[in-house]
Order: C-alpha cells, then structure tokens, then sequence
C-alpha cells in the first residue's frame, strides 16, 4: 500500500469539504475513505462549533474523523462530540472588558459567545440573526448583556456592512493580544492571539506523535490562512479568496468540483488523477 507523504490531513469545512449546497458530496466522502485505508488520520478544522458542524455532516461521515477543530481553534474534540482533547477559553471578565470596550466603538453591533456546547447572546445580535446572514443560533433564553462563563470564542455581528471590512479596525481597537478574523458567517470573530486552526492542528499532530510538517491541509478564506502557511502542504480551494490562493502551495479545484476528493486522489497516486500545480508559498 501506498504511504502518504502527509499522513496528517485538517481541512477547513465551509467552501471546502461542504458544497454550496451545505452537504458534503459522495465523491468527497469517497475521497476521505480512500484516505483513511491508506493510513491518514483526518481532522476538521472549522470557525463552527461543535453542534454547527453536526448539522451539516451525517453522524457516518463525521464518523471517519478523528478529531474536530472548533471555534477556529479554540477546541479540540472527538467526532462524536463527548471528549475534550484541548481548550482555550476566554475568561468571563474579560469577555466583559471587550464587549464593554466594542460595544461603546460600534453601538449598532451585536455580540455572542460560543461557551461549551451553547451559544449566548445579548439581544441585538438576536434581532439581527433574525434578519439572517449570521451563522449562529442565539435564543431568546440565552439572551445576556455579558456572558457569564468562559467561551471559546466571542463574535460581533455588524449592524451594517460585511465583517470583513471591520477586522483590522477591531484589530486596532483591542490590540494584538487577540486574533480577529471573518469566515462569512455574518460576524467578526475574536479569540486569544495564541488560538489559531494552525496552533489547534499543530497540538493535534504532536498528540499523534508528528509535527505541522506532516500536515495536508485544506481551506478557503481568511481564517484558513495560518493553517495553510504552516502545515507541510497547504492546499487552497479554486473558489478561494485571492489572498489565501497566494499563501497556498498548491491550488485544487472548487468545493463545487469536488476540490478536496481531485487533490487526495492525486496526492495518493491514484489512476487519473490530474497533479495539482505548484506555487511558491510567500513567506
């Protein structure tokens, strides 16, 4: 049997392993099975929580995993959702201190946090998840001011405007001590500076006994890209964003061409396989 020069793969989930259709395809699925019989050890990596990420990938698929990468980074858990293998929270207080400081900045935003396996809201992010485009589910009897427990993750939903165009005044606002970045699902995303999918994928490979220098990984946008530059080959989506294309080693095809399933096949040597083109990672 064939070895895989990358016997880790971390791939993104939205625009990656999901179609637009928000399912993923047979051929994919086909793909990660072929992946597994020659050895690979497989992970998602996603800007969902846990139960976000149940809801678009049947309980058989989510099966072949072996670990699933929360929140950005911010928690490592097993497939079935039961066990934590590594977190990073955010404290109450100073969950506090950024919603305070935010809020006062962009009066018409609203705000969430991912904390545990729920989501908490105060009630202009629940107005605006009313009107849809935020990828969150808030609920009128999780509605806080402030949270009151450690998240994993705090977002901002914009009142106006696309997240995207908000990050690096945010940034400017509160400081490298975080990272802040934008998946398209409607909001602003903040966790600790250290909580990265590249820093969650590299506790991932040390616990399997390997480095990010053995890692495949797959993505699409913004928060894909410290993945991307650090693992051993970083593959970008034909449907990614300019700038993440850029830092890839390699671009594959669209999440609608089954990018992810032409890549592993190629990777694995498999007949018919089209070879992926090379880029120069910037560094």
């Amino acid at each position: 049997m064939l070895q895989p020069s990358f016997p880790l793969l971390v791939s993104d989930l939205d625009g990656t392993l999901l179609t637009d259709q928000k399912r993923v395809a047979p051929e994919t699925v086909a793909a990660l099975v072929l992946a597994r019989e020659h050895g690979m050890a497989l992970a998602i990596a996603s800007a969902r929580p846990f139960r976000l990420i149940r809801a678009v990938i049947d309980p058989e698929t989510l099966a072949l995993f072996d670990a699933v990468i929360v929140s950005n980074g911010a928690a490592i858990l097993s497939p079935d959702g039961t066990r934590i293998l590594h977190e990073d929270a955010l404290a109450p207080s100073e969950l506090a201190a950024l919603i305070t400081h935010l809020r006062a900045r962009y009066p018409d935003a609203g705000f969430g946090w991912e904390s545990g396996t729920e989501f908490g809201s105060d009630r202009r992010l629940l107005e605006l998840a009313e009107r849809g485009g935020v990828l969150r589910d808030p609920h009128p009897d999780r509605v806080r001011a402030l949270p009151e427990s450690p998240a994993h993750q705090l977002v901002l939903a914009p009142g106006d405007g696309l997240p995207r165009d908000l990050i690096e005044a945010i940034r400017g606002e509160i400081g490298d001590t975080y990272a802040v970045t934008d998946s398209l699902g409607g909001v602003v995303e903040i966790s600790p500076a250290r909580v990265t999918k590249a820093d969650a994928a590299r506790v991932w490979a040390e616990s399997l006994g390997h480095s990010l220098a053995r890692v495949v990984a797959f993505g699409d946008e913004h928060n894909d890209l410290p993945l991307l530059r650090a693992a051993g080959l970083g593959i970008a989506m034909g449907n990614a964003t300019p700038e993440v294309r850029q830092a890839a080693d390699r671009v594959t095809d669209t999440n609608m061409n089954h990018g992810v399933a032409r890549a592993l096949r190629a990777l694995l040597g498999q007949d018919n396989a089209t070879p992926l083109p090379r880029f120069e990672k910037n560094s």
